[in-house]
């Protein structure tokens, strides 16, 4: 599952489009971390635990994290995609004897 979404980014996108998404995600991460001032989503976790929130703001906060997961999980993706692009289009080009689609 892992490879079939990481080879429909690269069939989907270029090199620069992934290299693009990837500081977009990373932007995302970043800005979170500043907002809630910490530095990973296991410290956002832990502030979780030690504030004393009311439900609204569990609520919001539980919402923060299933974002900070989602980029994480497509910072990922991207990290892969962009690692194998090359191979992945080689392999391609290699197996249908003209030019890939994945270029």
């Amino acid at each position: 599952m892992l490879f079939d979404e990481v080879t429909d980014l690269i069939a989907e996108h270029s090199r620069d489009e992934l290299e693009s998404q990837l500081t977009e995600l990373k932007a995302e991460q970043e800005e979170l971390a500043a907002e809630y001032d910490a530095d990973s989503l296991t410290a956002f976790r832990e502030q979780l635990a030690a504030d004393e929130l009311s439900a609204e703001e569990l609520r919001e906060r539980r919402n923060v994290i299933a974002t900070w997961e989602a980029i994480n999980t497509e910072l990922g993706l991207v990290k892969h995609a962009l690692q194998l692009y090359g191979d992945v289009v080689e392999l391609s080009s290699s197996r249908t004897d003209s030019r890939s689609t994945f270029a």
